[in-house]
């Protein structure tokens, strides 16, 4: 976890990412324009090629990179949502404003949203002294930047025991379920294991024939990851291991022709190219049996039947038929709530503008800065902190009427929809901010982003010669990645830094200490040989 910050001349992985990215940018461009001209669908070239360059000539930096992987992956997720529309659609045949009802101002307060974003990590990671804070400083003390084979593999063991554990229970984790929400916070170190494949990222020594065992450990999460019924926890592993190995080819100045013979390439391009179309397939079967989780079914159930319905190909057959119909049709959002983007349930993930653009719609429609929308917005801040807490404090906020998203609530109050809560609807930051602050929200958003990227940036450490990075930061990387997705309202960063961020760093340092004390372990800050980084 320690890297040398001496000077080599190859940066080629992120050479050939910003390449590509200005090939991609151009052509996408030229593309909507061509076959889907329109003002609204300029406006859409506009924000990408807007969110491009500034991410390109600002943040696009090895050093920025390696210096602030947390807080870039972060970061990164928010750019995502402005450059992957444009080409995305361009592939499906289908202009940038596909299903928007109010485009051009999607599109420019899309733009206005990532520029603040980009204020607040610029504000962060442009100083001229690399300082440790005191926090930092914390972490070292506390340990969090030392581990070995033990800790990582008793880790994924509690992270494995957790997931089982709330596999048990039938339906999703509840609220007030304290047992349950207690072992879902501890699901994510079942990813520890994986820091071991990349040596020079986890600083402890890895033999290949440790290498089988995670290798097999990797299939059994895959494997256990579908009993879940979710495709987050699907990818979740393997994308874990794809940021790792991104980072560490960034690191170590590796180009990915020096891994991989062109031959192993090509099989690979093959593998993801119809690794793909499976992946989707089981998403499919999984939204098809997702509705049986509310007849209080087995999870071993739910799982048995997600594959008996893969394996009956005319059941198959109709759901991708039926889903390419979903996905060629849109309705207006009068009619209903419609998420409807992206085909491919990957980059729709991380590309679905079309949120942004109802949530827009429906802050418009129940007016800027709603009364309604604030009260909840204070509710849910309260309920942040345990309920003993709150007792404590004389403050009486009932957490099971709490069970519905920010996105159901707009939807409530635009349509007065008596079904509309507990629909758990992703939203958008724009979106949300409007309607609960009004144009405050992009200073709001601006605080709150600035005070988490800080907070991610505390899980590097900082020498005179030297970077570490923090075990718990490379064991979460994904969740970094995804914590500030095209999903979210602004209750989110606030609760990393209202609890969130503490409870995890609290929890990890007390399992470390505990398995140290149990096996004996003592810290060793060993340094190990790396190969020198161009910044």
């Amino acid at each position: 976890m320690i890297y040398s910050l001496k000077k080599q001349n190859k940066e080629e992985i992120l050479k050939l990412f910003i390449k590509y990215g200005n090939i991609v940018i151009v052509f996408s461009v030229i593309g909507e324009i061509i076959f889907f001209p329109s003002w609204a669908n300029v406006a859409g070239c506009a924000m990408a090629v807007i969110s491009w360059i500034i991410f390109n000539v600002l943040f696009l930096k090895k050093r920025i990179i390696l210096f602030h992987t947390f807080s870039f992956l972060a970061y990164l997720s928010m750019f995502l949502a402005c450059y992957i529309p444009l080409p995305a659609t361009l592939i499906e045949a289908k202009p940038i404003s596909y299903g928007f009802q109010n485009p051009l101002e999607t599109f420019f307060y899309q733009t206005l949203i990532f520029i603040v974003a980009s204020l607040a990590f610029f504000a962060v990671i442009y100083k001229k002294a690399r300082r440790n804070n005191y926090l930092q400083k914390t972490l070292y003390r506390l340990n969090f930047f030392n581990t070995n084979p033990t800790v990582l593999w008793v880790l994924g063991i509690i992270g494995l025991f957790s997931r089982i554990q709330t596999l048990a229970v039938v339906n999703e984790v509840q609220i007030g379920d304290v047992g349950s929400k207690f072992l879902d916070g501890f699901v994510y170190l079942q990813y520890a294991p994986l820091i071991l494949l990349f040596p020079t990222l986890s600083g402890v020594s890895n033999s290949n024939k440790g290498n089988k065992s995670i290798f097999v450990y990797v299939i059994f999460l895959v494997v256990l990851s579908f009993a879940t019924n979710s495709r987050q926890q699907m990818i979740y592993p393997l994308l874990t291991i794809l940021l790792l190995f991104s980072i560490y080819l960034l690191k170590d100045n590796i180009s990915v022709f020096s891994l991989f013979s062109p031959s192993k390439i090509v099989f690979a391009l093959f593998f993801v190219f119809f690794g793909l179309g499976f992946l989707s397939d089981i998403s499919l079967a999984m939204l098809e049996n997702r509705i049986l989780r509310k007849d209080n079914i087995d999870r071993m159930e739910l799982l048995t039947k997600t594959f008996e319905t893969l394996q009956q190909d005319d059941v198959m057959e109709s759901l991708r038929a039926k889903s390419l119909e979903n996905q060629s049709s849109v309705v207006t959002y009068e009619t209903t709530w419609d998420e409807n983007y992206l085909n491919n349930f990957m980059l729709n993930r991380y590309g679905n503008l079309r949120v942004v653009d109802e949530t827009i719609y429906y802050a418009n429609k129940i007016g800027f800065a709603n009364s309604k929308m604030q009260e909840t917005f204070l509710t849910k801040t309260f309920a942040i902190y345990p309920l003993p807490i709150l007792t404590a404090l004389g403050i009486d906020v009932d957490k099971t009427n709490l069970d519905f998203s920010p996105g159901d609530m707009l939807y409530f109050i635009g349509t007065g929809n008596p079904n509309a809560l507990g629909g758990h609807r992703v939203t958008s930051l724009i979106g949300d901010g409007l309607a609960t602050f009004g144009y405050w929200c992009f200073p709001i958003v601006f605080v709150l982003l600035f005070f988490s990227f800080k907070l991610m940036d505390s899980f590097i450490y900082f020498t005179k010669t030297d970077i570490v990075f923090s075990t718990l930061g490379l064991i979460n990387i994904f969740g970094f990645f995804g914590i500030f997705r095209n999903s979210i309202g602004c209750i989110v960063p606030l609760e990393y830094l209202l609890r969130g961020f503490f409870q995890q760093c609290f929890t990890f340092w007390l399992l470390v200490f505990i398995i140290g004390r149990i096996f004996g372990l003592k810290k060793n800050y060993k340094k190990i040989s790396l190969q020198a980084i161009n910044f």
